[in-house]
C-alpha cells in the first residue's frame, strides 16, 4: 500500500472566505472536500454558510 502526503494551505474544516470571479461566486463556508488532479492544481469545495450547497471549484488563490 502507498502512502501519499500533499501539503495543502487550507485543510478540511478550516472556515474561509472565498471570492470566486472563476465560479461567480463569493461568500464564506467550511473547506469539505479538497480535490487534487494529476496534472498540479489544487481546488477546495466549500459548504457554504446559510445554503444547502457545497460549491465546488474554489482555487486556492481565491480563498483568503
Amino acid at each position: 500500500m502507498h502512502t501519499l502526503t500533499i501539503k495543502t494551505k487550507y485543510t478540511f474544516g478550516d472556515r474561509v472566505r472565498f471570492d470566486s470571479p472563476t465560479q461567480g461566486r463569493s461568500g464564506t463556508g467550511t473547506i469539505y472536500a479538497i480535490v487534487i488532479y494529476p496534472e498540479g492544481p489544487i481546488d477546495y469545495m466549500i459548504e457554504v454558510d446559510g445554503e444547502a450547497i457545497i460549491q465546488p471549484g474554489i482555487l486556492e488563490e481565491e480563498i483568503m
